[in-house]
């Protein structure tokens, strides 16, 4: 009997949290962007106003995108920037109710940022989050015994 737990285990256990925090995320961009550019830059070209939403929209994807494959290599102080994009995401939108948006885009554009954050600050992506730091650890040491017991030329 193994010490180590499965892979498949691993992944039954957190890789629903994991990927859900993946799409809160993007979701909470395909909603917040385009509705933030919409409001606030009403003054815009229907071209510019889609030409600035993609190009924010693909910049902060490539964060979220960067940040959750830190996070699964191990580095878990990466869920910050994570957190910061949610936020941003709620607090640029919550004011844009003045600018009477469709209800149904505006309380999608605030109810993903809340299911980011909430599954971000779940115990499970934490507990997912401290044992990828494990396995980054021990990935580290096999590593360094390797170089160490390699001959040198």
């Amino acid at each position: 009997m193994s010490v180590q737990p499965s892979i498949r285990q691993f992944l039954s256990q957190y890789f629903p949290v994991f990927m859900g925090a993946i799409f809160a995320s993007i979701f909470s961009l395909v909603f917040a962007v385009p509705l933030f550019f919409d409001s606030y830059f009403g003054t815009l070209s229907m071209a510019d106003n889609v030409k600035w939403s993609f190009w924010g929209g693909i910049t902060l994807t490539l964060v979220v995108v960067h940040c959750n494959f830190m996070i699964a290599r191990g580095r878990s102080f990466w869920v910050w920037p994570l957190v910061g994009v949610s936020g941003l995401c709620f607090l640029c939108v919550l004011p844009t109710i003045e600018y009477r948006p469709d209800s149904l885009i505006y309380s999608l554009s605030l109810f993903f940022p809340l299911v980011a954050l909430l599954l971000l600050n779940s115990k499970r992506h934490r507990e997912m989050r401290r044992k990828l730091v494990e396995i980054r650890h021990q990935r580290e040491r096999i590593i360094q015994s390797a170089k160490a017991s390699r001959p040198r030329r």
